[in-house]
């Protein structure tokens, strides 16, 4: 049995990473914030944590820790010049700082691992330019950095990759999909006339922190419609 460590697991990729861990028989800590993981099970033990004022009581995991997979994000997409510096401070705090202070409580604990893993997610805005994107693409884009710098430092002990992927039909992209015209004109930036699902993440995440990626580390994987490669 692996011990997986899932940070943002009540909703979207992180939730449907959850229940694949669960599945194969794995011990998740899986924390929620505003919206509490509405199961219960004997290998599952959730905690509350709120990313931007950190609470995480690494003590909750014994001994050691073979995944951690980090989902906060944001989409925050206005004119450069109607985003505050507090909107750019308050994304690099959850999408780089949040990260950075659960991995330095739980390196130790992952280093006790035979073969331990750490995934993030970037997006395809921080590998192209989009109008509106100036916030979320610093951070990710910083975060893409901080990864490639982990993987260098830590192997062969601990793998680090990042998935990148496009818009995603979660709750966090829920006001980016609210209308059948946005939809459709979004599908149609994409060569694969389509908007991602949880499934479609949360299978390479699940992927990259198994035995069957023990050979990869410092990847930045698209997985987005052919969206960066592709227009």
């Amino acid at each position: 049995m692996k011990k997986t460590l899932i940070i943002g697991a009540s909703s979207g990729i992180g939730n449907d990473l959850l229940n694949k861990q669960i599945e194969l028989g794995n011990q998740v800590y899986a924390s929620y914030n505003t919206n509490e993981i509405n199961f219960d099970h004997e290998n599952l033990t959730k905690f509350k944590l709120d990313i931007l004022n950190y609470n995480f009581d690494s003590n909750l995991i014994t001994e050691n820790l073979d995944s951690l997979v980090y989902c906060p994000g944001t989409i925050k997409l206005k004119p450069f010049t109607s985003i505050k510096e507090e909107d750019f401070i308050e994304e690099f705090n959850i999408n780089v700082m949040g990260f950075i202070k659960v991995f330095k409580s739980v390196v130790n604990l992952l280093k006790n691992s035979i073969s331990a893993s750490v995934v993030g997610f970037s997006s395809v805005c921080a590998k192209k330019g989009f109008n509106y994107h100036s916030s979320i693409a610093t951070s990710k884009s910083a975060l893409e950095g901080l990864f490639l710098s982990l993987a260098k430092e830590y192997a062969p002990k601990i793998r680090f990759n990042i998935i990148s992927p496009s818009i995603v039909n979660t709750p966090l992209s829920s006001h980016l999909l609210n209308h059948e015209k946005k939809i459709e004109n979004i599908k149609s930036t994409h060569p694969l006339q389509k908007i991602g699902s949880p499934h479609d993440i949360s299978s390479m995440a699940n992927f990259l922190i198994s035995n069957d990626a023990e050979w990869m580390t410092g990847t930045n994987l698209s997985i987005d419609g052919g969206k960066a490669n592709l227009t």
